[in-house]
């Protein structure tokens, strides 16, 4: 009894001792499986002309997509006729017009912070608690949640408008805040001053915002059930998912669970082939070429189950309700996961699985890891350690950062054995995998299409200036955008309604124009509204104008066009009443006997007997005809006219007929020629008709 006491004495002051290594431990532990904060990428959802993107490796500007990343110290200008939609993960978008340059500073759960450095935009923020910041050369506008707004950034001044909620400008000279609300008047701010403005939009650029929020409003009533499946921050993307694909319910790893699976996709479909590969932000990133392809390639993970490719969407902590669990792969942005493979002159890729680890330059989510921190216990050289080994995409390597869709060059015939002896690994692509890759301009090209106009060089000095101004405040906390529009004065704008509005300059140029210095480039002047208020002398002016049209042209009374139609339809109703008490008969064509055609003497003579008869038989012959209408008479007439025609028409060739025959003979065309009782001119010599 004495020795179980000390035993468990023992046991007490060992579990006591172990009691903060296993909290050391599970302190670690859930370290480790804690998800990491997501790094938020937008999209860039829709595009009209062209966009280009600034290359801050090259210095220089590519033709972007759609369905294009845009993070981080991104620059798009659009062309003249340009115009985009971009769309931020916490709920807040952005809507460039042509001749506009935006680039985005800060991007996170709690703000956005935009340069608008020329050019029109409208913001949305849709967010419950997020707040946006939109630089500019004259000043900066903060935006709370559920406000909209339209920037006109010139080259002379900028204007603000509110369209819905109050959203707060400050000046950047005097440091002073000024409220713009919505339904009242812009803020209209040079470098000096800063003035109440008319608060007129543009109607081309309204009309076109209105019309994309139209059908976007058509789109969220199309999501369906794919809501439930995704996290908040996608459900814009849930149309896309209920049109193309179901969702069903797949067992996987002893489990159930619901997974998304494409259902217009060609027979032998894998994920990443209907795209290509470009290089932003360092990494290797899909531009997919499919509806669905940028959701389910850059969130979520592709399952390979049952011969069916199945997409299993992300999940937040809050756990999605959807009637059975979801697989748990972290909310997180990826260029795209996959694991690279390369021999000779040929390189590949593999679809990763859940679980496996995605190698990249950048740290982007949960179970990323950067080349500079590889270990290389946990990196597999070996092809069979990944699931997906037998699906692997393999291509001639010249096809890399040219081609449009993969699966038209990609090579089928190569026998798995080949591919695990002979295929080496790469944690990313260099220089092993691809000679050039670091000379190549190609790697940053979104598609083939070349740039038809570049922006002077003197733009990118603003974007290096937002660049550092990026590093600097990289945490964009909305407390602090909060805390310091608070510490800043209060203004009053002057009430002077100015007409005038921004004028902006066409930056761009030919390539071989841009490296021209701007003292020789020759800059035009556009306005950013197209339509500005109107004077009240040109009012009254445009009010004499039309007082002078409508007294040249005076507009008939409405009576009396109304009796007008009136007597049209009665006069179209008698006609028809006319026409179905007495239908006309169709007149056929009057049949010649040939008897006539020769003795034409005897007819002209019965009908002078005719004509001679006495009164009272000719009345007995007449039938009374009933009245009618001027038109029937008018049809009558021209019935009677065709006949006689017809009637003349036989004479009229048999006239032709002698004439020629006379000729022939020696006749004048004028001569008569006797016939004979067959109707003929045969057998009459010259001699017996001189006899008679």
């Amino acid at each position: 009894m004495k020795k179980l006491g000390q035993f468990l004495w023992v046991l007490s002051i060992m579990a006591f001792v172990m009691i903060p290594v296993s909290i050391v431990y599970a302190h670690v532990d859930s370290q480790d499986q804690e998800e990491e904060p997501a790094v938020l990428v937008g999209r860039i959802s829709h595009i009209e002309g062209q966009l280009l993107r600034y290359v801050p490796e090259e210095e220089d500007w590519v033709v972007t997509v759609k369905d294009a990343p845009f993070g981080i110290d991104d620059v798009l200008y659009s062309s003249f006729d340009g115009r985009a939609e971009i769309i931020m993960p916490n709920n807040t978008w952005a809507r460039v017009d042509g001749d506009t340059q935006i680039q985005i500073i800060v991007l996170n759960d709690e703000s956005t912070e935009i340069d608008l450095a020329s050019g029109k935009a409208r913001l949305y923020n849709k967010s419950s608690d997020a707040v946006i910041k939109a630089t500019t050369p004259f000043g900066n506008v903060t935006a709370p949640a559920e406000t909209i707004f339209d920037l006109y950034v010139g080259e002379n001044a900028v204007e603000i408008i509110a369209l819905k909620g109050t959203v707060y400008f400050v000046h950047h000279s005097a440091y002073t805040e000024y409220e713009v609300i919505a339904g009242s008047s812009s803020i209209f701010a040079d470098s000096g001053q800063v003035t109440a403005s008319e608060g007129q939009v543009n109607q081309d650029w309204d009309a076109w915002n209105i019309n994309r929020d139209i059908l976007w409003a058509d789109r969220m009533e199309a999501k369906g059930k794919s809501a439930q499946y995704l996290p908040p921050a996608l459900h814009d993307e849930a149309y896309l998912l209920e049109k193309h694909g179901r969702w069903e319910r797949v067992s996987y790893d002893g489990a159930y669970y619901n997974f998304w699976r494409p259902v217009y996709v060609t027979a032998g479909w894998t994920p990443f082939t209907a795209g290509r590969w470009t290089v932003w932000c360092g990494d290797n990133v899909w531009i997919p070429y499919e509806p669905f392809g940028y959701i389910t390639h850059h969130y979520g993970n592709w399952i390979l189950t049952h011969g069916y490719w199945y997409w299993a969407p992300p999940v937040t902590r809050v756990m999605v309700h959807a009637g059975l669990p979801l697989l748990h792969i972290g909310f997180g942005w990826y260029p795209g996961r996959v694991a690279w493979i390369h021999s000779g002159v040929y390189a590949g890729w593999i679809p990763l699985a859940p679980y496996e680890r995605y190698y990249c330059h950048h740290r982007w989510g949960r179970r990323s890891f950067p080349v500079g921190h590889v270990n290389r216990a946990h990196f597999y050289p070996n092809i069979n350690r990944y699931r997906h080994h037998r699906h692997a995409v393999i291509i001639h390597r010249k096809h890399f950062y040219r081609g449009r869709h993969y699966r038209n060059v990609r090579i089928r015939n190569i026998p798995h054995a080949t591919v695990v002896k002979r295929y080496r690994m790469a944690p990313v692509i260099n220089n092993a995998v691809m000679m050039n890759y670091r000379t190549t301009k190609k790697r940053f090209n979104f598609t083939n299409a070349h740039v038809a106009k570049k922006p002077q060089p003197s733009v990118i000095n603003r974007i290096k200036r937002n660049h550092l101004a990026g590093k600097l405040r990289a945490g964009g906390k909305a407390e602090t955008i909060r805390q310091n529009l608070t510490n800043t004065g209060q203004g009053r704008p002057s009430r002077n309604i100015w007409t005038r509005s921004p004028k902006n300059k066409d930056r761009t140029g030919r390539i071989k124009q841009v490296n021209k210095s701007l003292s020789t480039s020759q800059f035009e002047d556009r306005r950013l509204k197209r339509k500005a208020k109107v004077r009240a002398e040109d009012r009254r002016e445009g009010q004499r104008e039309i007082q002078r049209s409508q007294n040249k042209n005076p507009p008939k009374p409405v009576r009396q066009q109304e009796e007008k139609l009136k007597d049209q339809r009665r006069g179209r109703d008698e006609v028809k009443k006319a026409q179905k008490k007495r239908p006309l008969k169709p007149v056929k064509p009057l049949l010649v006997r040939r008897e006539n055609q020769r003795a034409p003497k005897k007819e002209v003579q019965k009908g002078l007997k005719r004509r001679s008869a006495p009164p009272d038989r000719q009345i007995r012959h007449v039938r009374q005809r009933p009245p009618v209408n001027e038109r029937t008479e008018r049809r009558i007439a021209k019935q009677n006219r065709s006949q006689q025609r017809q009637t003349e028409k036989p004479k009229m060739q048999e006239r032709g007929r002698r004439t020629e025959k006379n000729q022939g003979r020696g006749f004048s065309a004028g001569a008569k020629i006797p016939l004979c009782r067959h109707g003929s001119a045969r057998g009459w010599s010259r001699k017996s008709h001189s006899d008679m």
